[in-house]
């Protein structure tokens, strides 16, 4: 069971909550916790119920009670609360104590940033409070950036967002092409990137590691440490331990001081970092069972129930999805002429529109994200993409500018002349589409599978700076119609192509 399978649960109640902890006080919102977890523990799906027994059972080492069950659940209420506070800097009577940040100051005085490997344990909010510096001593003396997967919670986060706009901004949501090249440039400026390492694709097998984890095989994800090993600065494990009201515990181990994959023994070394991390997080998860906010069947040993209606959760990316822009039919094309053939097909549609449906998915820290819209392509060099579900948005590539538009929020523009990675990304599609191949091959290694009747062509990137965020790329056709779009890397989608005629 995939835990992007579960709806968010409680946003109108959370932003009620959020009402009530700035106007009545801390005190009384906590005692409201307890009939609050008592609804959503007595409501809560069987199966959830059962996952999280799963859980405890394997960490106690004996069969759970009510008690047991109601721990997490009342934990993860009790972080939302504080983290109304924590947002807002309202840390009075807040206790947070550190084990381990001699070491973190330690590789921050390196100067080389540092990875911070996390996980659904324990509270994020008293983590950035550390950084805020209500431990104390002072803020954090460089950068702090959180990468993580959001629209799961959107309404928890969009209540969040409010209270603070300033910390929003410090978590990048996952799913845009430029995701990984932001966190490569904070750790340049010596700065920390906080990823969560403990949930796994829910598709991509060649995405997970089976490794032990309370005595069975857990699906952990190799993203995150494929992520590290790109990256090359030292990691470190965090963790933000709930300890009771307002009381918290930031641990900070030593994990690598630096990820190696060695290129010949990769499966090996991606299951060994995996295994190191499992353990680690078993470690603390049996210390602080109640902390354990993976509410689904983490070991997916549990018979699926019957596939629900497909929920539309996932914002589209900025850049990627318009890889899949597709063309029209083109006039008949030679029998032979393999990858010439096909560009000049190409070449010769100006103008075209077209449904998608997509599907992404993130290694590591994602999950299949269903979307949908239309797509336009212009030649010579102006693609467009419109989301309509989940909810509205536009992108457009022209030129050298790529525009980012979704009601609410703010334009955002992007120079391709300062972008050479984010280029290439969009002269992947761009310049198949001009059949333009010269300047495909400037920035792709190019294969090519097939007839001009039926087609595949696979993309490999020649920078090692595009290839940290897309190893491969796949365009299948037929005649001069592009069908179907694939990405393979730390961001990853499908997307199916229908052409109007």
């Amino acid at each position: 069971m995939s835990w992007k399978s579960q709806r968010e649960r409680g946003g109108a109640a959370l932003a009620l909550m959020a009402w009530i902890a700035r106007h009545a006080g801390w005190h009384l919102s906590y005692a409201l916790l307890f009939p609050v977890t008592s609804y959503f523990l007595l409501t809560a799906p069987a199966r959830q119920k059962e996952a999280v027994r799963r859980f405890q059972r394997r960490a106690l080492g004996r069969e759970p009670g009510w008690r047991d069950l109601w721990r997490p659940y009342f934990a993860f209420a009790a972080t939302m609360l504080d983290r109304v506070y924590l947002l807002r800097r309202d840390t009075r009577n807040f206790e947070i104590t550190t084990t381990g940040l001699d070491l973190l100051d330690a590789r921050i005085a390196e100067g080389r940033g540092c990875v911070l490997l996390g996980a659904h344990l324990g509270s994020f909010g008293a983590m950035r409070a550390l950084a805020d510096g209500c431990h104390g001593r002072g803020g954090c003396p460089v950068e702090v950036m959180a990468f993580m997967y959001e629209d799961n919670a959107a309404r928890a986060n969009a209540v969040f967002s409010a209270l603070s706009a300033e910390k929003a901004e410090l978590v990048v949501p996952l799913g845009r092409p430029d995701s990984m090249l932001r966190a490569k440039e904070c750790l340049e400026r010596g700065g920390l990137v906080g990823i969560l390492a403990d949930r796994r694709p829910a598709v991509g097998e060649d995405r997970v590691m089976p490794v032990p984890f309370l005595g069975a095989p857990a699906p952990m994800p190799a993203g995150p440490h494929i992520l590290a090993a790109v990256l090359g600065a030292p990691v470190m494990l965090a963790f933000g331990i709930w300890k009771g009201p307002r009381r918290y515990e930031i641990r900070f181990e030593p994990f690598a001081d630096r990820l190696v994959l060695d290129r010949r023994n990769r499966e090996r070394d991606l299951r060994t970092s995996a295994a190191r991390y499992a353990a680690a997080l078993e470690r603390v998860a049996r210390d602080h069972p109640g902390n354990w906010f993976n509410f689904y069947d983490f070991w997916e040993e549990m018979s699926e129930p019957a596939p629900p209606a497909p929920r539309l959760l996932r914002r589209a990316a900025l850049v990627l999805p318009l890889l899949a822009a597709p063309a029209l039919a083109s006039p008949a094309l030679a029998a032979e002429g393999g990858l010439e053939a096909v560009m000049a097909a190409l070449a010769a549609v100006r103008r075209t529109e077209a449904d998608f449906e997509e599907r992404k998915e993130i290694a590591g820290l994602a999950d299949t994200l269903p979307s949908r819209g239309t797509l336009l392509w212009q030649a010579p060099s102006t693609l467009e993409k419109r989301v309509v579900e989940p909810f509205a948005e536009r992108v457009t590539v022209s030129g050298d500018r790529v525009v980012y538009e979704r009601q609410g929020r703010e334009r955002q523009e992007v120079d391709l002349n300062g972008a050479p990675e984010v280029r290439a990304l969009v002269e992947a599609i761009r310049s198949t589409l001009a059949g333009d191949l010269p300047t495909l091959r400037r920035f792709w290694k190019l294969e090519f599978e097939g007839s001009p009747a039926d087609w595949t062509i696979r993309l490999s990137p020649l920078s090692p700076r595009v290839a940290a965020v897309v190893q491969r790329v796949a365009i299948r056709g037929s005649g001069g119609t592009i069908s179907r779009f694939e990405t393979v890397g730390n961001e990853s989608s499908v997307m199916e192509v229908r052409t109007r005629r």
